[in-house]
């Protein structure tokens, strides 16, 4: 068992598995909050990638993980992309979902993957680092394992 902690999510890889749980991140969003006043730009960013209003973006932004759990799992379930990785299961109402597990892939690997952010020019989107793409342990093509922020669903669908 390996134990991988994201910005949002931990993520436990067990056998075949990757489990995915959702946390909240209270310290992140109260060192937000103190830098808030101060920088105008911080302030447009944070509505932008988080929501309109001040509560609706602080709860996104507190619970990020759960919201990027959702996404995935949704977004598979309606989609089948075969750009992704599968979501199989879902648990808790998303703070915990179930991906297939894949093999890791190096950065120069990454050239074979079926989208990248210069294609897309989507700012936030993570489609560029090899953390968030594996090898489909079946057909062993790279798909992409971290998908649920709003930014790279909008990637996922202008490329599709």
């Amino acid at each position: 068992m390996r134990i991988r902690c994201g910005t949002t999510r931990f993520v436990f890889l067990i056998g075949n598995e990757a489990i995915k749980i959702g946390r909240i991140r209270p310290l992140r969003f109260l060192a937000r909050m103190l830098i808030f006043p101060f920088s105008r730009k911080r302030r447009e960013h944070f509505f932008t990638k988080y929501g309109p209003t001040f509560w609706k973006a602080a709860l996104n932004d507190l619970c990020a993980g759960l919201y990027a759990n959702r996404n995935e799992y949704e977004y598979y379930r309606e989609s089948r992309d075969f750009r992704v990785m599968p979501t199989i299961k879902q648990l808790l109402r998303g703070w915990i979902v179930v991906q297939l597990r894949g093999d890791p892939v190096s950065s120069n690997e990454l050239s074979e993957a079926p989208f990248i952010k210069q294609q897309i020019g989507t700012e936030n989107c993570e489609v560029t680092e090899e953390a968030q793409f594996c090898r489909h342990p079946k057909n062993r093509r790279i798909v992409l394992v971290d998908y649920g922020r709003r930014a790279t669903l909008e990637a996922l669908a202008m490329t599709a």
